[in-house]
C-alpha cells in the first residue's frame, strides 16, 4: 500500500521529529539511536514519523503526539501496532528489530514502513508471536537483533 505525502504533511512530520529529538538533546537513547550518521540527529525521527503518519492515514487513526521527551510503549496506535520504518535507497528485504527492544515494549503487532519522500510504502505487517516463530538472529554490532525476512509479513490492502 503506497501513501504520496503532501509537504504539509512532510512539513508535520518534520515538526514532530525535531520536538521528538530535541526532548532527548538529539541524543542516542535506550530506545533511539541515529544510525544516519550523515543525517541530523532528528532525522530518525522523521523518518519515523513519516511511516507513523501514512500508517494513521490508512487506518484513520491518530499519530501519537505525547510521547515527546519520554518515548513511547512500543505501541503507537490504538490497534497495538508498532510502525518501523526505513528509508534505504533499496526495497528493504527484512524487518530488523533490536531484541532488547522487542522484550521492553511490547507491540500486538508490526508494520515496516519504506520512506521513499515523499512516496511511503506500508510493505506488510507481522504478529509478535509469528515473530518468535520465523525470526533468525543477527548482531551487526548493536546487539542481538531479529531478522524477519519479507516474504513473512502480510500483505497490507
Amino acid at each position: 500500500m503506497k501513501i504520496t505525502l503532501n509537504q504539509n504533511q512532510l512539513d508535520w512530520c518534520k515538526n514532530l521529529a525535531m520536538k521528538r529529538s530535541g526532548s532527548m538533546n538529539h541524543a542516542n537513547t535506550k530506545n533511539s539511536t541515529n544510525f544516519f550518521k550523515d543525517k541530523p540527529g532528528w532525522w530518525r525521527h522523521y523518518v519515523g514519523a513519516c511511516g507513523e503518519l501514512a500508517y494513521a492515514i490508512l487506518t484513520n487513526q491518530k499519530v501519537d503526539t505525547t510521547t515527546i521527551g519520554k518515548g513511547d510503549t512500543g505501541i503507537d496506535f490504538k490497534d497495538g501496532v508498532d510502525v518501523k520504518s526505513i528509508n534505504s535507497s533499496f526495497r528493504p528485504n527484512r524487518l530488523l528489530l533490536l531484541e532488547k527492544q522487542f522484550n521492553r515494549k511490547i507491540a500486538d503487532s508490526y508494520v515496516l514502513a519504506w520512506c521513499k519522500l515523499p512516496e511511503i510504502e506500508l510493505l506488510g505487517s507481522i504478529k509478535r508471536n509469528k515473530i518468535m516463530e520465523v525470526k533468525e538472529n543477527v548482531d551487526y554490532g548493536y546487539g542481538n537483533s531479529y531478522y524477519i525476512e519479507i516474504n513473512h509479513l502480510n500483505k497490507i490492502i
